[in-house]
């Protein structure tokens, strides 16, 4: 069975490990969606303190409640790491970091460059 299968049964029967690489506004929301659907999902982030505050169940994101971040928590379906050494545990990755628009409007994708190289 090719790579492209094998993944998508994994998804289609929620067994797929999902790692999504920054816990902000809308990597954390992303997070908590997919654990809530049944998915075992893993907030990658490089901000130790946002890392501590999400492990102990305290969200600083205004769409995830704290309560909503504690059911994922208990339910063992989302864990939050700085340690980028689970993507080698990963089915999917999902990229959630920054894009600033620069001067000339275009948007800056160092972020998700660095976010790459993880």
């Amino acid at each position: 069975m090719d790579h492209a299968t094998t993944l998508s049964r994994r998804i289609g029967t929620h067994a797929a490990r999902v790692t999504i690489i920054g816990q902000g506004y809308v990597g954390l929301p992303l997070a908590v969606e997919f654990a809530k659907a049944g998915f075992s999902v893993t907030g990658l982030d490089t901000d130790l303190d946002r890392v501590t505050a999400l492990a102990t169940g305290r969200s600083y994101v205004p769409d995830v409640s704290s309560e909503r971040l504690q059911a994922v928590l208990r339910a063992g379906r989302y864990h939050a790491t700085t340690e980028p050494a689970v993507l080698a545990e990963s089915d999917a990755v999902l990229i959630c970091v920054p894009t600033p628009l620069g001067k000339s409007k275009d948007p800056d994708i160092s972020y998700v460059v660095a976010a790459g190289k993880e």
